[in-house]
């Protein structure tokens, strides 16, 4: 046996460059394997993290992937909309013990808009179960009345009594709804969510901006 070793390794001197492409190849493997199975249980904490104690994301007609970077992420856009009656008719089932509507589509200074209800800041949970804090004010109650993420406020400068244009649409070329702006009333605590680099305000003035609009533009 300690005869062969040296000639073991005699002859994986001779064959160097394929024993060390092996090696390179079998570490690229296994850091690849082990990349992806990190990518994965950052994918799932960052789910668990983002939203908790819901138990169903109800949506349009769409792929499963993307509803979720829609909804959970604020990722994409909608391909489909959901009407207000199915939203009734979904909140009235006796399995129903909460329902939160959300409505995306406008932006902020490339903030992402979410319409939705004063419920939000009653049902969202995040992490651990942990609820949904306010660093200053309070929750929209009015039509042009919003509140900001923590990230917003932060990077725009915002705090209570500020006035802000909402824009229409996310992409490069937008058109601001200026003749109806909205007042902040409300700077929510950090989250380490996407909600931090939001804009929420209530579904009514997501319906009022778009009064007189057609084909993203007004009439």
């Amino acid at each position: 046996m300690i005869r062969l070793l040296p000639l073991a390794l005699a002859s994986l001197w001779n064959r160097r460059l394929t024993a060390g492409l092996t090696v390179i190849v079998v570490a690229l493997s296994v850091s690849l394997l082990l990349g992806v199975e990190r990518l994965r249980n950052d994918a799932r904490e960052s789910f668990a993290s983002t939203v908790s104690r819901t138990d169903l994301i109800v949506g349009a007609r769409s792929g499963p992937v993307q509803l979720l970077l829609y909804s959970v992420f604020h990722i994409g856009d909608a391909t489909n909309e959901v009407s207000w009656p199915a939203v009734q008719r979904i909140a009235a089932r006796q399995e129903v013990a909460w329902v939160v509507p959300l409505s995306l589509g406008d932006s902020h200074r490339g903030f992402r808009v979410v319409g939705t209800t004063p419920d939000f800041f009653r049902h969202y949970r995040y992490g651990d179960g942990r609820r949904i804090g306010f660093a200053a004010g309070r929750p929209f109650a009015d039509v042009f009345e919003a509140v900001v993420g923590a990230e917003v406020a932060a990077r725009l400068g915002y705090r209570d009594g500020v006035r802000i244009t909402l824009s229409h649409g996310s992409g490069a070329h937008l058109a601001d709804h200026g003749d109806k702006p909205f007042t902040v009333v409300g700077v929510l605590s950090p989250t380490g969510t996407p909600v931090d680099r939001s804009v929420l305000v209530g579904l009514d003035g997501i319906e009022a901006i778009h009064l007189n609009w057609q084909g993203g533009a007004p009439i």
